[in-house]
Order: structure tokens, then C-alpha cells, then sequence
């Protein structure tokens, strides 16, 4: 785990690059601004988001709301007889504009007094890191079976 929400890993995958990008569009469904979600194991494997045929840029749909859930950029290569998919896994852009504003203002409070601004702080890093690497390793170990990973 690292110390900030970010994580990019390779998988190495026995289906080819079309292949690949055939499976993964399988289990995609087009963005919705609102639905409904509740939760249930079928979720676990559903995803909204596009593919392209260069990769994709997917969020897992959870039966909950979870605002530090990454949003997961993918390219796909070819590799011969396999293909090599590259991913990166990154907060939404409004949760870093948000947790920046928070931490500015865990900051201004640290003039005022140390204690309560070293909480705030506290507070929020746990929260997105919580919240971040909670849905990160769920989705890359379904990622990892989605394209069969070797």
C-alpha cells in the first residue's frame, strides 16, 4: 500500500489485445449520472465507464457510496500471443479539489491551535486512504480475472 491514493500495475494477460478489450467491454455499461445501487455480489464484476480501442476508464459500480473509489484508467498493448495492460488507479478529480480545500483549512487551523488541525488532518488521511485502497485491491483482483491474469 502507498502512502498516497494512487496505484499503477501491469497485467500480463493470455487473451490477445482484442480479446482483451472484448472482455473487459463484457463487463462495462455506459455512465449514468443517477442509479440506483444496492448491494449484491453480482456487482462485484460490473463496471461503468467507456472502451476504446486503445483502453478504457472504468469505476466499479458499488451497492454503496464511496467518494474515495478509484476511477481506473487502462491501455492495452499487444504483446505477441498475450497483451499487456497497463493501469493506473486515481481519485476523482473533485475529491483532490476537495481534500485540498480541507487541508488548507486543517492548516489555517493549525495557527490557531496545533492539536485540532493535526486532527483534521488525521482525519481526512485516513478517510481517503480508507476509502481508496479498500475499493483499489477489490478492483484489481477482478481486474486480474477479468483478463485472466498470468
Amino acid at each position: 500500500m502507498n502512502v498516497i491514493p494512487y496505484h499503477r500495475f501491469e497485467i500480463t494477460s493470455r487473451l490477445k489485445r482484442d480479446d482483451a478489450l472484448a472482455a473487459i467491454a463484457a463487463h462495462v455499461e455506459k455512465r449514468q449520472l443517477f442509479n440506483w445501487r444496492w448491494p449484491s455480489s453480482s456487482n462485484d464484476e460490473r463496471f461503468s465507464g467507456e472502451v476504446t480501442i486503445d483502453g478504457f476508464s472504468i469505476t466499479r459500480i458499488l451497492g454503496y457510496r464511496n467518494s474515495f473509489a478509484p476511477v481506473t484508467h487502462g491501455e492495452v498493448h499487444d504483446a505477441g500471443s498475450f497483451s499487456r495492460i497497463v493501469i493506473t488507479m486515481r481519485p476523482f478529480i473533485a475529491v483532490v479539489i476537495f481534500c485540498a480545500f480541507f487541508t488548507t483549512l486543517a492548516l489555517a487551523s493549525l495557527a490557531a491551535s496545533v492539536v485540532p488541525g493535526i486532527l483534521l488532518l488525521l482525519f481526512l488521511y485516513a478517510l481517503v486512504m480508507g476509502g481508496f485502497w479498500l475499493e483499489t485491491n477489490k478492483q484489481e483482483q477482478t481486474l486480474r480475472k477479468i483478463f485472466q491474469a498470468m
